[in-house]
Formats: structure tokens, sequence, C-alpha cells
């Protein structure tokens, strides 16, 4: 099976498109705050993103939607190919990837990179985000 130069395209464009949506998301559910549980994390992550990224998926459906109109067939299927990768990918975040995050995602430091940084160097970080110092 060979690859060829519009499949290519495709698989380039579909990383950044497919990924899009649940950055947005996610990067909002970590801001929410450390004090916050799952639930309202991802709540303040849908609050934050939700219309943005709702109305980019939709913007970019649209904008692809007019490629159908094209009389090339390359710009007909990348059209096609970007209106189902888009679709796809925002219902993936709101309906499987915001229910993950309320069953298993992270809590307080967990996943917290600033964290890891300050443990390795001999920190610990209680629960609430307070340091002190490591035990010997």
């Amino acid at each position: 099976w060979e690859i060829g130069t519009n499949q290519s395209i495709f698989l380039i464009a579909v990383v950044g498109l497919s990924v899009d949506y649940t950055v947005h998301l996610l990067h909002a559910y970590n801001h929410a705050g450390l004090d916050k549980n799952r639930q309202e994390r991802m709540q303040h992550g849908l609050d934050e993103m939700g219309l943005s990224v709702t109305s980019g998926a939709i913007t970019t459906i649209g904008a692809a939607s007019f490629l159908q109109a094209c009389y090339f067939t390359f710009f007909q299927l990348f059209g096609l190919f970007i209106v189902f990768v888009v679709l796809f990918a925002i219902l993936m975040a709101v309906t499987f990837l915001a229910p993950l995050c309320m069953l298993i995602g992270p809590e307080g430091t967990q996943g917290d990179i600033a964290f890891l940084q300050r443990y390795v160097h001999g920190q610990k970080t209680s629960a609430k985000g307070a340091d002190v110092a490591a035990q010997p």
C-alpha cells in the first residue's frame, strides 16, 4: 500500500484538526484551580472554552463546505475530509473527553511538571500546594 501526495497532505492536516479542540478544553481544565474537584474543573473548562471550541468547529465546517463547489477533485475530497475530521474531533472532545476527565482526570498537583521539578530538587508539595521541606 502506497501513500500518495493527497493522502500525505490529509495526514498532516488531521493531526492539527483532531487535537485542537481537546487541547483547548484540557488547557481550561488545568487552569480551573487546584481547589476544585474533577467535575468542577471540567465545568469550568466547558464554560471557558466550550463556546469558542464549538464556534471554531462550526466555522471550520462551514469553510470546508465551500470546497465542495470546486472543480478539482482534490479540493472536494479535502473539504469532505476536513468536515468529517472536525465533526469527529468536536464530538469526541465534548462527548468522550469531558466525561473521561470527570471520571479519571487529574486532581490537585497530578501531572504538574512544576511539582515534579520541586520533588526532584528535594522539596515536596502538600495537597493544598504549599511547599514543605523534604524529610530525610
